[in-house]
């Protein structure tokens, strides 16, 4: 009995010990099948303003795993268990969070809260991104420009993308009264202006006034003057990389302003129901409507734009459609109605239309981007009733992939291809008679091939050697475009830098030498008589680091142009294909830029040095942008009464014009009465082009800015002072020969102009 007892417990025995073992194996796999790793990747933003917060440590502190994030809020966590896990978020000035992210989520995007944080002995900083780019990267001649700098900046009206890019060295603004700019030589529609990778033809409003851009929707601005990589291409002189910001994902947010010019208004927040974000924003002058409340009068002028984007994270990646819409109108009546003859009215309109989605995606260090865009620019010019019109279209339809790829240790390489295909129409004509003066189709396909390689040969030594191969259909031509960088650094804070290449475009936009103002642009494109043009670089200079926020960068470039392509003065209306004649040129010159990138006093002093001459028509002459010297002095620092104080300097030499050396009086022949009832005075230019010069400019700008917290959201009320000295810089010279000897009056640029 005593043994059959045993015999029960043992058995008993052995049961428990089964079963313990089965519950230990079920608590030892349950965790190894939930073991399966995945990658979180996110933004983390500003909850004040949305913007991207850089230096930012991303942990998941029982798994040992942090991540930084980069200068716009970008993070990727790799190896995170596809369990639940706490991810906490945390840098010096600002709140840190920690947030639970479920198994089945690989995106996390937070906004965090700015804190003041009183620290004894440590202090931590984010690495800059000049900094990180000075230490990683091959690029002379490239600039970084921050939003919160852009919304500081003294500004005509509100804050301007493309007035903060005018005060880079290597950068001339030929004038107030355009946000244009030529770079190192070049002309105007020689820089290529993209955003988020969008070619736009003409990202003005006003004649130059006002860009296009939105600074609140923008997120980063990369610019570069020069000996730009193969990934880039189609243009001669330089690059402007506008991206616009993702919308917030943590709720809905409006940002509203008010000045004398415009009025906008900006919204964004997640799409209920998905992970996708919206952010959209639209912009109206207001000054037309004004004037007509108030008088009997009229303006005969306005503009508005819109921009939209849409972002939807997959998984690993992010899927985005960009959008933008802007039209400028002129309504004139030119000439008052008499007796036997009508009146006569300028009208006029301009803008661009287009859209375009991205989809990125990364496989493991490696990353693929495809972009698909529609773009469309249009102007209309005509004196109404039927007496003359000008139309000008454009159309641009432009497919690329590009792929990131890291090989090894020493390579970054990026390679790509892209079809840009372009329909332009140009015609002149008049329905009153019946006649079309001119009409020309441009039609040019661009097949495009890249490859661009960030090579560290050695620790001391870094190259990018690359090359781009386009073929354009119209004139059949293939252009090879190889390009090549080099950094050596002699110590951790000073590098040597170079580069030289060639560059090749297949558009033009039509511009008179004559004239250093335009309205708009009118393009045309490359066939068998067009030729595409063709420009070759070489920069050589050094960059320098004292500290971490002080950078100085002093760089020498050369340029030539060839087969640009200028308005021809002698063109005869009965014989088609004489409008333009080829036109070539140099440029040789400096820049300096000494840049202050954080503390309590931030800003930059940019000086250039610049020769740039033309030959057509078998003359050399100087271009309407040969400033030989340009000088810009920006500061931002804490101002009086609790405001953030911003000014701004600058200084031009002299910039060239063709003077007027006499007049003649135009009649002009009615058939009704059979008579010269009527005549203008036309001016009779100097044979020799921009054989004169104007005086100096001078301005100075001063802007006060404040933040206050109200009724739940922030009002930042601003005052600013343009031309504080009311310095009177010369726009135009006009002559008036009705007495002898002829008289010169001078026309200022913007006066002593106060806004609000």
């Amino acid at each position: 009995m005593r043994n059959l007892t045993n015999v029960t417990s043992a058995m008993k025995h052995r049961r428990f010990q089964i079963a313990a073992i089965a519950i230990l194996l079920t608590l030892i796999s349950a965790p190894a099948a939930g073991q399966q790793l995945r990658d979180i990747v996110g933004t983390v933003r500003s909850a004040s303003d949305s913007s991207g917060l850089g230096g930012v440590r991303v942990l998941v502190s029982d798994q040992g795993l942090v991540a930084t994030t980069r200068e716009d809020g970008f993070y990727r966590l790799l190896g995170v268990p596809r369990s639940r896990v706490a991810v906490t978020f945390a840098r010096i000035g600002v709140a840190a969070d920690t947030v639970w992210l479920n198994p089945d989520r690989d995106t996390l995007d937070v906004y965090l809260l700015a804190v003041a944080i009183q620290l004894e002995a440590v202090r931590a900083e984010a690495v800059l991104e000049a900094r990180e780019r000075f230490e990683e990267i091959v690029q002379p001649s490239v600039v970084s420009i921050d939003r919160s700098t852009i919304r500081e900046l003294p500004s005509i009206g509100e804050a301007d993308v493309l007035r903060a890019v005018q005060l880079m060295p290597g950068t001339i603004a030929t004038n107030d009264y355009t946000v244009g700019f030529n770079v190192r030589g070049g002309e105007p529609d020689q820089n290529l202006t993209q955003i988020d990778g969008i070619t736009i033809f003409n990202p003005t409003h006003l004649g130059g006034l006002f860009s296009t851009f939105d600074a609140d929707a923008v997120e980063s601005i990369d610019f570069i003057t020069g000996a730009f990589p193969a990934e880039y291409g189609g243009r001669l002189s330089s690059v402007l990389d506008v991206g616009m910001r993702r919308g917030r994902s943590d709720r809905l947010g409006a940002r509203g302003q008010i000045s004398l010019i415009s009025s906008k208004l900006l919204l964004e927040g997640p799409i209920p129901g998905t992970p996708a974000t919206f952010l959209i924003s639209g912009r109206r002058t207001y000054a037309d409507k004004l004037v007509s409340a108030l008088s009997n009068e009229s303006m005969p002028y306005y503009f508005a734009d819109a921009v939209s984007k849409l972002s939807l994270p997959l998984g690993k990646g992010v899927l985005s459609a960009t959008a933008y819409w802007g039209e400028d109108v002129i309504s004139w009546p030119w000439i008052d109605p008499e007796p036997g003859r009508p009146g006569v009215d300028l009208e006029a309109d301009w803008g661009n239309k287009l859209v375009g989605m991205s989809w990125q995606q990364m496989f493991g260090e490696r990353e693929l981007r495809v972009d698909a865009s529609y773009t469309d620019f249009a102007t209309v010019f005509g004196l109404e009733p039927s007496i003359f019109t000008a139309k000008n279209k454009v159309r641009l339809l432009t497919a690329r992939a590009t792929a990131a790829l890291s090989p090894g240790a020493t390579h970054d390489i990026r390679t790509g291809g892209s079809v840009e295909d372009y329909r332009m129409t140009y015609d002149v004509f008049s329905e009153s008679f019946g006649s079309d003066l001119f009409t020309a189709r441009y039609a040019p396909r661009i097949w495009s091939l890249f490859l661009d390689d960030q090579w560290r040969a050695f620790p001391w030594l870094s190259l990018r050697p690359g090359v781009r191969m386009e073929y354009v259909e119209g004139p059949e031509s293939v252009n090879w475009a190889p390009r090549i960088g080099v950094k050596s650094f002699l110590t951790e804070d000073f590098a040597l830098i170079g580069s030289i290449g060639r560059y090749h475009q297949a558009i033009h936009s039509l511009r008179d030498q004559n004239v250093s103002w335009n309205i708009f642009d009118f393009w045309i494109g490359a066939d068998s008589a067009t030729p595409v043009a063709s420009s070759d670089h070489l920069v050589l200079g050094f960059e320098s680091w004292f500290g971490e926020s002080v950078s100085l960068k002093i760089e020498a470039y050369k340029k030539t142009f060839d087969d640009i392509v200028d308005v021809n003065i002698r063109e005869d209306p009965r014989v088609s294909g004489d409008e333009i004649v080829p036109m070539s040129g140099d440029a040789w010159g400096g820049d300096f830029l000494l840049q202050k990138h954080s503390g309590a006093i931030t800003g930059w002093v940019s000086y250039g040095l610049a020769k740039v001459t033309r030959e057509a028509h078998g003359q050399e002459f100087a271009a309407v942008h040969d400033r030989r010297h340009t000088l810009n002095v920006v500061m931002q620092t804490r101002g009086p009464l609790g405001s953030n104080m911003s000014l701004r300097w600058g200084y031009g030499s002299p910039l060239p014009f063709t003077p007027f050396v006499g007049e003649w009086n135009h009649r002009f022949y009615y058939v009704g009465n059979h008579n010269f009832d009527d005549y203008d005075r036309e001016p009779i230019a100097d044979p020799v082009l921009n054989s004169a010069r104007y005086p100096y400019y001078n301005r100075f700008d001063l802007s006060f800015r404040w933040e206050w917290h109200k009724w739940g959201g922030i009002l930042r009320p601003y005052l600013q002072l343009i031309n504080a000295t009311n310095h009177k810089n010369v726009f135009v010279y006009t002559f008036d020969y009705s007495s002898t000897p002829a008289t010169r009056s001078a026309v200022s640029q913007i006066p002593l102009l106060p806004t609000i």
